[in-house]
Formats: structure tokens, C-alpha cells, sequence
């Protein structure tokens, strides 16, 4: 007996030492958060520093404007493989290989000496933005219980709208400090920092091999028969509903200082007016994640989202006085719940954790698809003298809506 009870004992701290160290909810959402930000600053570093950038290189304004859009190419071709590639090593290990892809784009980018080297580093940066976008919500969901997933992909969804803030108003002060050079190389050591805080405290092996020996279930790559899943209309009225909230939301960073500007507003004022919807973003998405925890619905969620952010876009689109701020609070203090709701709620549309990677990998393709529309669309639709605003602000109030229609017919909870 006393054998069976010493074997029984060395079995179960066997099994706990495949499990990664337990961090609290929140704890654990912090640490995937700072990882999440040092990325995203990475591939913010460039617009506010695009001029002098351009400049060093002799760049034409076709070959600057690369320098931000392949992210979003490298998204929609990277975003199902990355998918694969995270069921096959698991979430950590995909973010932790994240930061090691954008830290080698960062030196390269750092002694770039063409124009099309500068790209390509742009392009391996843009590969390790893709990985965090997948793998982030796959560690919460592997390692956050259901019950608090809510505020957990609240914290998460703050990464993009904190990195793009710090990203966009630190790099100038970095740049004329220490030069282009030293700027790249700089943000590549806050990345590997933060690399290090989660290695560290996300301990064990916390990849997929390990946790399905603990669950008995096999690792499986995904198939093309998985993502074919996800073109059944529930899945495809949830999808486009999120694809709206992206073009929307890139029209309103990239248009709306350009619009400002056209009225007379300083460009400082403008661009803090394009972020504050952001800004306001850290208070509403905690908010938001706590709601959709207590109440254990999304839906209510995403759709109220969804019918503010349409009308309130318009605004930020149409209107330089107080309609402007307005806009601002709508998108931000509202719009907002989008990625919280959708990100809770895409277990809903798995149907099965073994699915949610392939989820994920779909997820990420409609946020960049999303995004690249949005640079796409948005300048057809001001015209060639980047003036119709009106009537590209009725045409994001229309789609916004029919974004909302979508979620008002989805079936989920």
C-alpha cells in the first residue's frame, strides 16, 4: 500500500512539473500584455519618423508607404500557417520564436543600407507580429480558466492600442537621441527584456506536446478541412463583423490627423485626437472583460459595439469641433468591446479547443485582411484630391451598420 501511495505521489508531482508555473490571471495577462506592447511599439516606430526615414534612403513615397503596409501583407498570406505552426509548438513557444523573429528584423533594419533592405526588415518584423497576434489569446485560453477569460482578453486587447500610442509619440524623442540605428536596436532589447520577464515566469514546457500528454489527446496539424469550417454562415456573419471594426479602425488612424490637418488643426492635435480613442481603449477594454465575465455573454456586447463605432467613426471622419471628441469617446469608450467580446467569444465558434488555433489563425487573416482594406478602400473612397469626406464618412457609417446587422443575426451567447 505504502508503495502504491509513494508511485501514486511521484506521478502527480511528475504531472505538475509538465505544468507551466501558475500565475494569477491577471499577473499572467500583464506578462502576455508586455510582451505584446514591445511588438507592437516595434512596428509603430515608423510613421511618426517616416520623413527623416525616407530621406536617409532616397525613398519614394511608393517604396515609404511599404514600410507600414507589408505588415499587413505578410498577415493575410502568414495568419493560417502561424496557426499550424502554434498547434504544432504551442502558444509560448510561438510567442517567445515572435521575439526572437522581430528582434533579428530589428538588426537588420539597423544596418540596412538599401532601401529594399529596410523593407525586408520590415517584412520579418511584420512575421513576428503575426505570430503574437495568434498566440497571445491561445495562452490565455489554454491557461486562464473560462470564467475569467473576459478579463484576461481585456488586458490583452489593450497591446495594440498601448504599443501604438507609445510606439508613435516615444520614437521621435528615441530617434533624436540616438539616430536611426540606435532606435532600432533599442526596441529590440525592450523586446528581448520582455522575452525574458515571460520565459521566466511562464515556466514549464507550456507547449502543445506536453499539455496534450497531460490530457490525453493528441497534437494535430491543422487541416484544410478545419478552416473550410469556418465558412458556415455563423462563423462568417461573426468574422465580418470583425472585419468592419478593422477598416474602420485604420481609417480612423491614418485619415483622420490628414482630414484634421485639411481644417487647420496642428498636427500635434490631430494625431492626439486619432489616438485618444485608444487612450480611453485601456479604461473601456477592462471594463468591458469584467462585464463579459460577470454576465457570461458577448454578444450584447459586440453588438451595442458595433451600432456606436459606425456612426461614431463618421464623426472622426466628418468633424473637427466638439462632434470630433464625440466620435473619440464612441469609438473608444465603446467601439472598443470589439476585440474583448470577439476574442471571448471565439471559443463559441471553435467549438473545441482542439479548433481554436485554426479560430485563431482566421481571426488574425481578418484583422489584417480587415486593415489592408481599410488602407485600400478608404482613399477611393475620398477621391483623388483626398477630399470627399462626407461621403466617406456615410459610406463607414453605412458598412459599420451592416457590420451590426451581421452580429445582430449571429447565434452566439
Amino acid at each position: 500500500m505504502g508503495e502504491q501511495k509513494g508511485r501514486v505521489a511521484s506521478s502527480v508531482r511528475a504531472s505538475d512539473s509538465r505544468k507551466p508555473r501558475q500565475l494569477g490571471y491577471v499577473a499572467l495577462s500583464i506578462v502576455l500584455l508586455a510582451v505584446g506592447v514591445s511588438v507592437c511599439i516595434v512596428q509603430y516606430k515608423v510613421p511618426s519618423i517616416l520623413d527623416p526615414i525616407m530621406g536617409s534612403y532616397g525613398m519614394s513615397t511608393d517604396s515609404g508607404a511599404w514600410l507600414m503596409s507589408i505588415f499587413t501583407m505578410v498577415g493575410i498570406f502568414l495568419s493560417l500557417p502561424a496557426s499550424g505552426l502554434a498547434k504544432r509548438i504551442g502558444p509560448k513557444k510561438l510567442l517567445l520564436l515572435a521575439c526572437a523573429v522581430i528582434v533579428v528584423g530589428g538588426v537588420m533594419g539597423a544596418f540596412a543600407g538599401s532601401t529594399w533592405q529596410m523593407i525586408m526588415s520590415r517584412g520579418i518584423e511584420g512575421v513576428a507580429f503575426v505570430f503574437v497576434t495568434v498566440a497571445g489569446p491561445l495562452v490565455i485560453e489554454r491557461y486562464v480558466d473560462r470564467t475569467h477569460q473576459g478579463t484576461a482578453n481585456g488586458i490583452w486587447s489593450l497591446w495594440i492600442c498601448l504599443g501604438s500610442v507609445i510606439g508613435s509619440t516615444a520614437t521621435p524623442v528615441v530617434y533624436g537621441a540616438v539616430g536611426l540605428k540606435g532606435t532600432w536596436l533599442v526596441y529590440a532589447g525592450i523586446v528581448i527584456a520582455a522575452a525574458v520577464v515571460m520565459a521566466v515566469f511562464i515556466r514549464g514546457n507550456g507547449d502543445a506536446s506536453a499539455d496534450d500528454e497531460a490530457s490525453g489527446d493528441a497534437v494535430r496539424e491543422a487541416q484544410l478541412g478545419d478552416y473550410l469550417r469556418f465558412l458556415k454562415p455563423q462563423a462568417l456573419l461573426f468574422f465580418f463583423a470583425y472585419l468592419v471594426f478593422n477598416v474602420e479602425i485604420l481609417a480612423v488612424l491614418s485619415y483622420t490627423p490628414t482630414f484634421l490637418q485639411q481644417q487647420g488643426m496642428n498636427a500635434t492635435l490631430s494625431g492626439f485626437a486619432s489616438s485618444l480613442p485608444g487612450l480611453l481603449a485601456i479604461v473601456s477594454s477592462l471594463a468591458y472583460g469584467k462585464l463579459i465575465d460577470k454576465t457570461g455573454r458577448t454578444k450584447i456586447f459586440y453588438l451595442l459595439a458595433l451600432v456606436v463605432s459606425a456612426p461614431a467613426t463618421m464623426l472622426m471622419l466628418t468633424q473637427s469641433e466638439p462632434l470630433l471628441w464625440v466620435g473619440a469617446a464612441g469609438v473608444g469608450l465603446v467601439g472598443y468591446a470589439i476585440p474583448v467580446a470577439c476574442l471571448t467569444a471565439l471559443p463559441q465558434i471553435a467549438g473545441s479547443k482542439e479548433m481554436m488555433p485554426a479560430a485563431m489563425g482566421v481571426f488574425t487573416l481578418v484583422q489584417c485582411l480587415g486593415e489592408f482594406l481599410g488602407s485600400l478602400v478608404t482613399p477611393m473612397l475620398l477621391g483623388p484630391a483626398m477630399d470627399q469626406w462626407t461621403f466617406c464618412g456615410m459610406a463607414m457609417l453605412v458598412f459599420g451598420l451592416t457590420g451590426a446587422l451581421a452580429m445582430a443575426v449571429c447565434k452566439i451567447k
